[in-house]
């Protein structure tokens, strides 16, 4: 394989292109994926976040061409403007989770057509989950809050929720709700959080379907993470990095080890795999 003809480079946020505060990219990391983007490959976003709240990110980078957000529910044409496709979970069981959620006073979000939705009266409580103070401001300042979150998405394509730690005694009930409700895709990216989407959605599926859409083939693909809901996308990529930092499942699926988030890894493989051959 040769890494010259690396076209599309996918790039998960927390613990891997972002430093600690879930929110800044580190010089490295920014200056490797313009060099490459000057090559020609294009930058992508690939994220369990909404669109909306990738908004710093992507000033930071100045290249990103495309955004698989939402665990792959959701793609969107960046320079274009356009969304290439969504996958919204099913509205009735939307609501009976989110409704058991609200009853059992679980800290969560809603990610719907590139926003992020967190019913009002909990969200002291949910900022309080945020992974960081600084995400907790970017949250604050790119979020809708509605009196009634189901009422408000009502309509809508949601995409995921996301349940931000879900206590061990709950845990397995909140699976049971979540199987009651038919298929749908449950994942991690971090901690006891669980993320909710429809199903067969996952990174992976989503990049593919970009690079169908693209005439890319696994081998010009380019891909980091760190966390469970980067697998697929990993064991996927042929030219895939785990962090220093990832977990045991990613390390395993990936066929690279970079450095960690802290210290610019994917700015480091970029460089070493890409600019440098």
């Amino acid at each position: 394989m040769n890494m010259t003809e690396i076209k599309l480079i996918c790039l998960d946020m927390d613990g891997t292109l972002l430093d600690d505060d879930h929110a800044t990219v580190p010089p490295r990391n920014i200056a490797a994926l313009q060099q490459a983007a000057e090559r020609g490959a294009a930058v992508a976003i690939a994220s369990g976040r909404a669109w909306s709240l990738l908004q710093g990110v992507n000033a930071q980078l100045g290249v990103t061409r495309y955004a698989v957000l939402s665990n792959g529910a959701a793609v969107l044409d960046v320079k274009a403007g356009k969304w290439i496709y969504r996958r919204a979970m099913d509205q009735k069981a939307r609501r009976i989770i989110i409704s058991q959620l609200l009853e059992w006073g679980i800290p969560f979000e809603a990610y719907c057509e590139g926003e992020n939705y967190i019913q009002a009266d909990r969200a002291e409580q949910v900022l309080a989950s945020a992974l960081s103070p600084e995400f907790a401001q970017v949250l604050r300042t790119m979020s809708y809050f509605p009196e009634d979150l189901n009422a408000a998405l009502d309509g809508k394509g949601v995409e995921k929720i996301h349940i931000f730690h879900v206590p061990d005694e709950l845990r397995r009930q909140m699976l049971d709700v979540v199987e009651a409700c038919g298929p749908l895709a449950v994942t991690t990216s971090f901690g006891d959080n669980m993320e909710l989407t429809a199903p067969g959605v996952t990174k992976g599926s989503a990049v593919q379907a970009l690079c169908a859409r693209l005439g890319l083939g696994p081998d010009q693909v380019m891909a980091f993470g760190d966390a469970g809901n980067d697998l697929e996308l990993l064991s996927w990529a042929s030219w895939s990095f785990a962090m220093a930092n990832a977990s045991d499942e990613a390390k395993a699926a990936a066929r690279y080890i970079t450095g960690t988030n802290r210290e610019g890894g994917v700015g480091m493989a970029v460089e070493q795999y890409l600019l440098n051959t």
